[in-house]
């Protein structure tokens, strides 16, 4: 048997991970604002920033998707 977290798992892990996210980018993006960073420090910064946005759309995504099995369970 396999198991499946319940759609309101889903969503309150999807939400802490897109906090921790942007936590992430907060993070990265004041570390370039201070300049005190190689360039391709910086430069490898903004990549990460990059990913941790891509991530939050695909969290996005996915809490979209379980939010509407929720509203299609209850309505």
């Amino acid at each position: 048997m396999i198991f499946q977290p319940s759609p309101k798992t889903v969503i309150e892990e999807g939400e802490n991970e897109i906090s921790d996210c942007e936590e992430a980018i907060s993070v990265l993006d004041s570390a370039i604002k201070c300049k005190f960073l190689f360039d391709r420090h910086s430069l490898e910064c903004q990549k990460w920033i990059k990913e941790y946005k891509q991530r939050i759309e695909h969290l996005d995504s996915a809490l979209e998707m379980a939010r509407a099995k929720i509203a299609r369970n209850n309505g």
